[in-house]
């Protein structure tokens, strides 16, 4: 964590300000191009050259902390697995610098402890390799995800922006760099360990796990929020989606894309699978992780045959072939969530427009070039502005 991540950062429970208290760091080595962009973005490098590996970010009012741990704050309101580990490997130093303070214990959102298990098994072992995100090249993905996020006319270039849902991170962090914008990433899962080992080193990435339910910020702070393919998995996107949509300035922007019933659809095959995971995600979501591998492993070439094939049509010659860990990992996003729900363009706007939104477009409706994926166009995809706080 830079302590930079302050200026952003609020107590999730009453978005109160955090106290910072650092333990272990690092220094970080900044470029004269990584200075050229803390200029334009109005970033103090003093703010971004250290890299806080552990300490605790206090609630004093509250008497509570939350663990700053391999170098993540971890911003959850109730207590996890990891922020036990913290408590019992800092006890004396908890003792030492905060003796009556303690872990958050709110409750979770419905079902948020199953919705972080399953995310973290999807993302934790993910070998990121620069090369490919999920059926991309890494470089086709990227470009879908700017013209999904129109940064052409629509852009967000020198802003302060809030991806939520951030996987693996690589897209956060190419959105820094290809954008020239300051962005924070959060997610519920441990995958934001690994968005931490690959992609700590850029200076205007921030990394937080988090809620969307109780995200760690005060209303209105970024000037871009954006979230893809991440609510639909929450007990209630609509629920979500009015958490984030309070966190845009005025003026500023948001953008969300969930699963639709038409991508679900449109074809025979993905008819036929989504009769499969009606019947069997209700079973395997619930199951240990070693027996829902076991479950998928059956699945496995299966998705590699269908992608090859895939590959083979002209509109998807910018697809990659699956190996066996694109395919599991792919089975695990369709068959082990809790929650998967799906909502039409109308419904989404509607959402837009009584939260005060305008200016509304939905991707769907865009044209866009042949190699975007078709689902990300057959999905409800809706970004607008915020007219009315």
């Amino acid at each position: 964590m830079k302590r930079r991540f302050l200026h952003f950062a609020a107590c999730p429970i009453d978005h109160s300000d955090l106290e910072l208290i650092s333990w272990e760091s690092r220094d970080v080595e900044l470029s004269s191009v990584d200075l050229e962009l803390a200029a334009e973005c109005g970033v103090d490098p003093e703010e971004i050259k250290e890299e806080i590996i552990s300490g605790v970010l206090l609630n004093r009012s509250r008497k509570i902390y939350y663990p700053i741990y391999n170098g993540v704050p971890r911003l959850l309101t109730f207590r996890t697995k990891v922020s036990e580990i913290f408590e019992e490997k800092f006890r004396e130093k908890l003792r030492e610098v905060c003796p009556e303070f303690s872990l958050p214990s709110e409750e979770p959102a419905t079902g948020e402890a199953d919705v972080l298990r399953s995310f973290s098994e999807e993302w934790v072992d993910y070998d990121w390799d620069g090369d490919t995100y999920w059926n991309l090249s890494a470089e086709d993905m990227f470009e879908s995800m700017e013209l999904m996020l129109d940064v052409k006319d629509r852009p967000f270039r020198n802003k302060q922006i809030l991806e939520v849902g951030i996987g693996i991170g690589g897209i956060a962090d190419h959105m820094t760099r290809s954008q020239r914008c300051e962005l924070v990433g959060l997610d519920l899962s441990y995958a934001v360990d690994g968005a931490f080992t690959h992609f700590s080193r850029n200076p205007l990435m921030h990394i937080v796990q988090a809620s969307a339910f109780a995200p760690p910020f005060k209303a209105e702070t970024f000037d871009f929020v954006y979230s893809q393919g991440v609510i639909h998995h929450t007990y209630s996107t609509k629920t979500a989606f009015d958490n984030l949509s309070k966190l845009p300035k005025k003026d500023g922007r948001l953008y969300i894309w969930v699963y639709s019933p038409y991508d679900e659809s449109r074809t025979l095959n993905r008819r036929v699978i989504m009769g499969m995971e009606t019947v069997l995600r209700p079973v395997i979501w619930r199951l240990p992780t070693l027996l829902q591998n076991v479950c998928l492993l059956p699945l496995i070439p299966l998705y590699m045959v269908h992608q090859a094939a895939m590959v083979k049509t002209r509109a998807d010659e910018k697809q990659v072939r699956y190996g066996p860990r694109e395919a599991l990992h792919a089975a695990r996003d369709r068959f082990t969530p809790r929650y998967i729900h799906r909502h039409t363009d109308e419904e989404i706007m509607q959402w837009f427009e009584a939260a005060g939104y305008s200016d509304l477009q939905c991707a769907s409706k865009r044209d866009l070039p042949e190699f975007v994926p078709e689902s990300f166009r057959s999905c409800a995809g809706v970004d607008g502005f915020r007219s009315e706080i």
